[in-house]
């Protein structure tokens, strides 16, 4: 059921052998004279003392663990049987003696019971282990690993996942907690809290433990989370590591190809199914990918391609690869029809939809115009703009010819916008909804595509401010009451820095539509900029009344309460909020990481800084923030090497002159320190 289960069992086999050789002298050893005339156990011959019972448990332990590792099932669960029999003799014996079992003999008992499949008594008796510690001693890492076995052998994986967590402030380099804590998360389908453990494990792994049993799991999990996560970018970084030390994992070479073509590298795509295909000449899958690929990319080499797949006998009689074929050779009699019906039972094939469209007479217009139509949608659904970009212009170029379709042209120049903005070119999806705006005879229509333009204008490539104002100023003089062009309004102003100007306007939003979360969010970002804070509360307190599932207004307002020192309780209770939502935001683990420090909780502080630090640094977002509060607290701890490296690391990332002036004065005071 579960990866984990086995994977820190031979922790066991070691640890038990350690309690084995601190036990040794007690095994069979005759008893000393002192012994003699010591209280004997009831149990036991006179003079032989009680730890006898307890040495005689761990040898029968380490031999039945070494049983199972030898693949004798039936004779490892007899050794477990008896050294169950030992233990339970040794509590005896302390119960006589009104004493209490030890932390050794109840964590012991536990794993033979568990490794006998008796899962009530392994969980009595880990709970007992793992309670045997007091604060501020925390429990050993054994008897939290032990406790966590049982609960996922319960199938209680979320309590397993708890009991970690609870935990890792005490361990937070160790790879069996952040591994088992990503595999858990994992099975729980709770991605973005998988994605935080694995990040970090993978940090350790690059840091500390370069060996590490882990590092080809890790590199593919957080491929497929990245996945999962829509960050097909990341999921291709990871994926293409693991495949450093896994070659010939065919699934994972296919998913590759998949991100590639999801992120329109036709190139890439057809590189790596052709990896399969070499690998593994009978493979179909891939082949039939490629050839689909083939039809979108190059019409030209799609024939030659297709040529092989027949010499390979790849070309089934039925199926789409079928009507591909039929279709690159020409041969249009009924094809279309044929693919219309594959489309009705598959609607999700690109390569499909592409040579339906073509395969349409002429003189089929409504017909031909649909399939333009659903072709450019299911392009950009899948993110091929170029694909989409040249369905839609078809749809242009056929509504411009056609009488009636005139009324479409505007919504399908913006259509185009949509696809030019996707690829990265601002400036022609602006172009693109200009000549929306000039033909449609709509007014409703022509001011959503002003709107739309406004919007484009602030593009950080483009930051035509003043424009974007002139035509937001249009819009509500035509509509003052529409609270969405008051929002766009105060946009633009706070981006110019016009914190009096982005007020009013926020706040007509919010007056026309006062239970936007949104509209109350942005307005206490600016009452924040004119430092009236308790304005700023009110309104982050409101947008999350309105929004209890927006993790950006818990994190402000928590990330202010602990900047000024004050309602602690309610800051760690809104930052745990927003983590809980969010658990991979770097900024979220930055802030609470934060009020943990600033509660002089500094295990957990340093806990959640460095999740804060992995998360970032993975991302390519290195934020100076987080590593000029990482450098405070370890100035807090008086590591003063710690903090040093990391107001350098701040230093020429920071940005405002007057967070530079403040690090750079620490940075000074600690290497005067360090220089003494």
């Amino acid at each position: 059921m579960f990866q984990a289960i086995n994977d820190i069992r031979p922790y066991f086999i070691r640890f038990l052998s350690i309690l084995l050789l601190v036990s040794g002298t007690l095994y069979g050893a005759p008893p000393t004279e002192e012994a003699k005339e010591t209280k004997t156990c009831s149990l036991l011959e006179k003079g032989v003392p009680e730890d006898y019972l307890l040495s005689r448990g761990f040898q029968e332990q380490v031999d039945a663990f070494q049983s199972a590792a030898r693949r004798k099932p039936e004779e490892a669960k007899k050794q477990h049987e008896a050294a169950v029999g030992f233990f339970e003799k040794f509590h005896n014996c302390r119960k006589e003696e009104n004493l209490e079992p030890t932390y050794l003999s109840a964590y012991s008992i536990a794993a033979s019971y568990l490794e006998l499949g008796d899962l009530s008594l392994a969980m009595n008796w880990s709970e007992t282990a793992y309670k045997k510690f007091q604060t501020p001693n925390p429990p050993s890492r054994e008897s939290i690993l032990l406790k966590t076995r049982v609960e996922i052998r319960k199938g209680e994986l979320e309590i397993a996942s708890d009991t970690l967590e609870k935990d890792l402030k005490d361990y937070p380099y160790d790879s069996d907690f952040l591994y088992l804590l990503g595999n858990l998360n994992f099975e729980l389908k709770r991605w973005t809290k998988s994605a935080l453990y694995y990040t970090s494990l993978w940090d350790l792994i690059q840091k500390r433990d370069t060996n590490s049993k882990y590092k080809s799991t890790v590199l593919k999990s957080l491929g497929e989370l990245n996945y999962k996560l829509d960050n097909p970018k990341r999921a291709l970084f990871y994926y293409l590591a693991y495949l450093d030390l896994a070659r010939n994992d065919t699934e994972v070479i296919f998913r590759v190809a998949q991100i590639n073509y999801l992120l329109g590298d036709f190139s890439n795509t057809k590189k790596y199914l052709n990896w399969i295909r070499e690998s593994n000449p009978r493979e179909i899958d891939a082949s039939h990918m490629l050839g689909e690929i083939y039809l979108l990319d190059s019409r030209v080499m799609a024939p030659g391609y297709f040529v092989a797949l027949a010499k390979e006998k790849k070309i089934p009689k039925e199926g789409l690869i079928s009507l591909l074929d039929r279709f690159l050779k020409g041969e249009k009699q009924g094809l279309a029809t044929e693919l219309s019906s594959f489309i009705e039972k598959n609607p999700g094939r690109l390569a499909a939809r592409v040579a339906y469209q073509e395969s349409v007479p002429s003189s089929e217009k409504e017909r031909l115009y649909k399939a333009m139509l659903s072709t450019a949608a299911l392009a950009f659904q899948y993110r091929q703009y170029v694909v989409s970009e040249n369905a839609f212009n078809s749809a242009i170029r056929f509504a411009e010819k056609e009488e009636g379709l005139e009324g479409d042209l505007p919504g399908l120049f913006e259509r185009v916008s949509h696809c030019e903005e996707a690829m990265g070119y601002p400036n022609s999806a602006i172009l693109s909804v200009k000549k929306a705006i000039l033909i449609t005879k709509s007014e409703e229509e022509k001011n959503n595509l002003k709107y739309r333009l406004a919007y484009l204008l602030l593009n950080p490539g483009i930051k035509k401010y003043d424009a974007s104002l002139a035509i937001g100023k249009s819009l509500l003089e035509k509509e003052p009451k529409n609270p969405a062009y008051h929002y766009l309004q105060g946009l633009v102003y706070f981006q110019k820095e016009d914190y009096k100007q982005s007020l009013a306007n926020f706040s007509k939003a919010v007056e026309l539509e006062p239970q936007n979360n949104n509209y109350l969010f942005y307005r206490a970002t600016v009452f924040d900029k004119l430092k009236n804070f308790p304005k700023t509360e009110a309104d982050l307190l409101a947008s999350i009344q309105t929004n209890p599932e927006n993790p950006n207004a818990y994190n402000y307002l928590g990330y202010l309460y602990a900047e000024r020192g004050i309602k602690k309780e309610e800051a760690l209770s809104y930052l745990k909020k927003a983590v809980d939502l969010e658990p991979d935001n770097a900024a979220y683990q930055d802030s609470l990481g934060w009020i943990y420090f600033k509660t002089n909780q500094w295990k957990e502080a340093l806990l959640h800084l460095h999740f804060a630090e992995q998360i970032s640094v993975d991302r390519d977002a290195e934020d100076p923030v987080i590593f000029d509060h990482l450098g405070d607290v370890y100035l807090a701890k008086k590591d003063l090497v710690k903090a040093g490296f990391y107001w350098q690391r701040a230093l020429p990332l920071t940005k405002d002159d007057t967070e530079s002036s403040k690090i750079k004065t620490k940075l000074t005071t600690v290497q005067k320190e360090l220089a003494e």
